[in-house]
């Protein structure tokens, strides 16, 4: 915001717009909005022409979130001056929080205020350009919930233009009937998702990912073999997908199948290694072979990376019972002791209740 400073040395300061300055700023600091507005009005008053005296005035209805009457006098504000510390951003701001998203647009382009800005992008049915302004604000603020919030809906609604053209463009094709299964999916509609994924089949075969999706539904339901059925038709028909084998292999050990799971599990972690739910299984398919070696090394493998914590306590869990297993005792007590003071932390400690 312009200071005070501005407008005292303006030309031809007089006692009285001196003191309602004054008074004004003094108002603000301790809090107390209205008299501020009724001091910096008086200062617009006596000094119409000079531009600090509309934006303290605004900044003040800004803060009391009185919108509509900010945006005037930032606009006067501009008008007197086009190029102002801050008032653009004040101004986008207010303008999008009325629900004026377009007109925000040019204001915050100008303020260089990448998160309204792909606010203000996105509400105007500009999601692609809103999805870069987001992700840049985005990565100096990793986890803020508002960024999150817009940029997931940036995408959903870029998501949704896509398919409205391809429906257009091509409204008998597979691909349609392959993106209504999946929203079905996610819908958790799953007996209509497999009429239009198996429809989507019926007109283009080879298509990518629909096996995975039904196998995945097959396996919701507790169908393990047919679930198996489709993750090896994926698996064959896209032989270079660390998915497609790493969804067989698991199916494969939840039947029992050990060695046939250790070695899609394999081709799993060859085609994209490191991954930790895949050294997990591996894991476990190698120890129920037998291959206690194998199992420890997966899961060294494993807790060498940045797992979720959850998979990181099972891991040290798992690795404990290997070693002993291969009579590395002391190796055994070290991973329990790490798995235990995990554990600690993810559980919550309980109040001692008032007596």
């Amino acid at each position: 915001m312009i200071s005070v400073v501005l407008i005292l040395l303006a030309l031809q300061v007089t006692p009285e717009l001196r003191q309602h300055v004054e008074s004004g700023l003094k108002a603000k600091a301790s809090g107390d909005l209205t008299t501020a507005v009724k001091e910096f009005t008086r200062v617009v008053e006596l000094a119409p022409s000079l531009p600090a005296a509309h934006v303290n005035l605004g900044a003040v209805y800004f803060e009391q979130k009185n919108y509509s009457a900010a945006i005037p006098e930032f606009r006067k504000a501009l008008e007197l001056q086009k190029e102002l510390p801050g008032v653009h951003a004040m101004l986008g701001a207010a303008l999008l929080a009325q629900g004026f998203a377009s007109s925000a647009v040019p204001h915050l382009e100008a303020a260089k205020s990448e998160d309204l800005l792909g606010v203000a992008l996105l509400e105007s049915g500009k999601a692609r350009e809103a999805i870069d302004h987001l992700e840049a604000a985005l990565g100096g603020r990793p986890n803020d919930p508002d960024l999150l919030y817009y940029l997931s809906a940036a995408y959903g609604q870029l998501a949704k233009l896509s398919f409205e053209k391809l429906k257009e463009a091509s409204p008998d094709s597979a691909r349609v009937q392959q993106a209504i299964g999946n929203f079905l999916v996610e819908m958790g509609k799953a007996p209509e998702a497999a009429e239009h994924l198996r429809a989507a089949l019926a007109k283009r075969p080879d298509l990518h990912d629909v096996h995975l999706a039904l196998g995945q539904l097959y396996l919701d339901a507790g169908d393990y073999d047919k679930a198996e059925q489709e993750f090896r038709i994926e698996a064959q028909n896209v032989p270079g997908s660390a998915l497609a084998a790493f969804k067989l292999g698991s199916v494969l050990l939840d039947q029992g199948q050990a060695k046939g799971a250790v070695v899609e599990l394999s081709r799993s972690n060859a085609l994209q290694p490191g991954i930790p739910e895949t050294l997990m299984e591996l894991a476990k398919a190698m120890t129920a072979t037998g291959n206690l070696a194998g199992a420890v090394a997966s899961l060294e493998e494993l807790l060498k990376g940045d797992a979720d914590p959850k998979l990181s306590e099972a891991g040290h869990f798992q690795l404990a019972q290997a070693y002993r297993r291969l009579g590395r005792t002391e190796d055994a007590e070290r991973e329990m002791r790490r798995f235990q003071e995990l554990r600690d932390k993810s559980t919550p400690k309980s109040v001692p209740s008032a007596k």
